[in-house]
């Protein structure tokens, strides 16, 4: 049986619908046991040019072997070209937790 590997996956979307969007299908298809939704504003280059967006980030706690369908799903979801989809693993958490996280998704 493969060692379960939490992890954090950091997702971008331009309001607050689409991020909702993305958030109710990663926890339908149980590749997030949990979301959240904050508001921040970005700066970044694209196509040569500075730009400034408020957008919302999406956290999404999962599992490294579920980042492949969580990458599939989002671009499939969201109106951006490139949107952020990044994965951050996690060395650590409450063993609580960790067991909550684990049975939530689709392993």
């Amino acid at each position: 049986m493969p060692r379960f590997q939490p992890a954090v996956i950091l997702i971008t979307a331009p309001s607050r619908a689409e991020a909702e969007t993305i958030g109710l299908a990663l926890l339908q298809k149980r590749l997030a046991a949990c979301v959240q939704y904050e508001n921040t504003d970005s700066s970044y280059i694209w196509n040569g040019t500075v730009c400034r967006d408020a957008e919302i980030r999406i956290t999404a706690k999962s599992e490294k072997s579920l980042f492949k369908k969580t990458v599939k799903t989002v671009r499939a979801l969201s109106s951006y070209d490139c949107p952020q989809i990044l994965m951050l693993p996690v060395s650590g958490g409450s063993k609580t937790y960790l067991r909550w996280l684990k049975e939530q998704l689709a392993l």
